[in-house]
């Protein structure tokens, strides 16, 4: 399978991420709108495909009356699948699929390669779909499928359904012994082969070159102390632990610590109740969904440390923009993190769910200002080698059945790493 990346030259690159659209109309032509979690990758893939030609998005899509986040660009082509909440809405995905197999076919007439996201059910439909019509097919991987799952099952009679999970992995495993594949961080490489011809490790940044400072800008770290996170208020970003430290740290020194919290989900009435119940609530400032741009940048450049908690992850935009913006950063050394953190010379690495350690990492930037030093200046070199401009490219040559070039080499010129 691996020539039939070659048979055309690609211009029109066709996109699949399964995640829930929405779709309104804006001057007479429909433009969609992502889902906030989605948003941070598909502006990295509308680069990509810009690098090609253009990007023709297949979406899952409803039609709404109002966007909740910025819409993507008016240039993007959309094939409109039908819309189902979720995996777990067993009866809308079945029903689903005769509608989604039109859509796939009518829109591989539209492109000339997809690049198809998954592992998910419909994405082994869709790269049959194209082999049979000769298109290029390249696969995605962003971030560990099963922890992701796991993490996102409603209680625990859906504990078998992870089953389905695994074969979904195994598939994708499979078809990437004969298709090219682009894997977010080494540790999903490893899962997929390890590194070979066929195989790009690459980070999805949404930070511009121009976007990077020349130089952190300087805070007074003898007074208030500003904290600042930002993602997805899900069950696998453990929110829950961010008030847990906020307390601890409020209770060994009073007045010291805020914390901003950038993003929106479905457990932000529960981290209210917890604010309240330790009594920091005064202390949390909840920003609902703030797009990537110069606010949230601002945000960043602002506060003294980023704080990232997740139980899963790929590699997170996140810590690549704090890292862009001087913002020293404590992060769980899950999934692709450790990676981003070029294995904690460029930031404190602490182990995930752990509140004692997660508090000492927060504590030593505030009381070590050689390693935060430290830390800041292989964070900006990191983000100069991983902005938008030179990690979209990588792909898009990738996608073209082009050298991509070397990988960043993390090993030159980074300090001591560290951790908790």
């Amino acid at each position: 399978m691996r020539d039939q990346g070659r048979r055309r030259p690609i211009r029109r690159l066709g996109v699949y991420s399964d995640g829930p659209y929405g779709l309104i109309d804006a001057n007479g032509a429909p433009r969609l709108v992502p889902d906030p979690a989605d948003h941070p990758f598909l502006t990295f893939a509308y680069a990509v495909g810009r690098a090609l030609g253009t990007t023709v998005v297949f979406a899952r899509a409803r039609r709404v009356d109002d966007a909740s986040t910025p819409l993507l660009p008016d240039d993007i082509g959309v094939v409109e699948l039908p819309y189902y909440s979720s995996l777990t809405d067993l009866g809308g995905l079945v029903r689903a699929v005769p509608g989604t197999v039109r859509g796939f076919w009518r829109g591989l007439a539209l492109v000339d390669g997809v690049w198809v996201l998954g592992p998910h059910p419909y994405a082994f439909l869709l790269i049959s779909l194209a082999l049979v019509r000769r298109r290029t097919v390249v696969l995605g991987v962003r971030q560990d499928s099963l922890s992701y799952y796991r993490a996102r099952l409603p209680n625990a009679r859906w504990k078998p359904a992870l089953a389905a999970a695994w074969v979904w992995e195994l598939g994708f495993r499979l078809l990437a012994r004969g298709l090219r594949i682009t894997v977010v961080g080494p540790e999903l490489a490893r899962r997929y082969g390890g590194e070979r011809e066929g195989l790009l490790v690459t980070t999805v940044s949404q930070l511009r070159d121009a976007d990077v400072l020349d130089e952190p800008e300087p805070k007074d770290w003898t007074g208030p102390i500003s904290l600042f996170t930002a993602g997805r208020i899900d069950p696998e970003k453990n929110p829950l632990l961010l008030v847990d430290a906020l307390a601890r740290l409020e209770a060994e020194r009073p007045g010291r610590f805020r914390l901003a919290w950038a993003g929106t989900g479905p457990l932000e009435g529960e981290v209210r109740r917890r604010a309240l119940e330790l009594g920091v609530a005064e202390r949390i400032e909840l920003l609902g969904f703030v797009p990537f741009g110069p606010a949230l940048l601002e945000r960043y450049r602002r506060a003294h440390a980023f704080v990232h908690v997740s139980l899963t992850e790929g590699v997170p935009a996140t810590v690549l923009e704090a890292h862009g913006c001087g913002t020293p950063v404590v992060a769980t050394a899950v999934g692709g993190v450790p990676f981003a953190l070029d294995e904690g010379a460029a930031g404190i690495l602490v182990p995930p769910n752990d509140l004692d350690a997660l508090v000492a990492g927060i504590l030593r930037l505030v009381d070590e200002p050689e390693l935060r030093e430290q830390l800041v200046r292989n964070g900006l070199r990191l983000a100069r080698e991983r902005t938008l401009e030179a990690s979209s490219s990588r792909v898009a040559r990738f996608i073209a059945g082009e050298d991509a070039g070397p990988a960043p080499d993390l090993a030159e010129g980074t300090d001591q790493p560290a951790h908790v």
